[in-house]
């Protein structure tokens, strides 16, 4: 039964089975007919599949729906600290998207006005066309921008498609602003990020 339909669809047949009871005794009535037997087996076992089937469905549907931006946001590390309140009002400052696969989304010596978060994922660090590093583990790229408001000091690439946290440095400072303790949590957390780029640049 599993081999045949998989995961959550399987334990719904199973559960149809079991409520039959023994499929010897499986009748299914029609227009003044009775099917016993093979026949009635057939009709049951058909319309177990065709329910797995449709149960399946329904459930890689769901799984393939948009990911949302509140869900982006609860799943970022970064946000890990922060109360559900500040989490739902970082929305107003972030924005999600899809990254192509090759995309630069920071460019060598221009002005950014937002900061990244890798969802998924990579990101290639390139100064002068030279590769850097590859970050990863939900990297956080555009922060040094964020702080200093200069213009970007490398390129970053993606090596692959993926989600994107994309943070307005405008509307983020805004909201640092207005909530202390939220702004406390992501400088933070931004010290803590470069602190351990500094001691890994430090080893190489």
């Amino acid at each position: 039964m599993k081999k045949m339909f998989g995961g959550k669809g399987a334990a719904i047949g199973e559960l149809i089975i079991g409520h039959m009871g023994n499929v010897n005794s499986c009748r299914v009535k029609g227009d003044k007919q009775m099917f016993t037997g093979v026949a009635g087996r057939f009709v049951c076992v058909v319309a177990v599949v065709m329910f797995g089937i449709s149960a399946n469905s329904l459930f890689a549907a769901d799984k393939t729906r948009p990911l949302a931006l509140s869900d982006a946001l609860a799943q970022v590390k970064l946000f890990q600290d922060l109360t559900d309140k500040e989490r739902a009002a970082l929305k107003a400052a972030a924005t999600l998207r899809r990254g192509e696969k090759g995309e630069r989304i920071i460019e060598q010596g221009k002005a950014l006005d937002k900061m990244f978060i890798i969802l998924e994922g990579q990101a290639e660090v390139r100064v002068n066309g030279k590769h850097i590093v590859t970050l990863s583990g939900q990297p956080l790229v555009g922060e040094i921008e964020f702080l200093d408001r200069l213009p970007a000091s490398a390129d970053v690439l993606l090596p692959k498609e993926t989600h994107l946290v994309e943070l307005d440095y405008a509307s983020l400072t805004g909201l640092m602003e207005k909530l202390p303790r939220l702004g406390y949590v992501l400088m933070r957390e931004i010290a803590r990020i470069e602190g351990r780029r500094l001691r890994a640049s430090n080893v190489k």
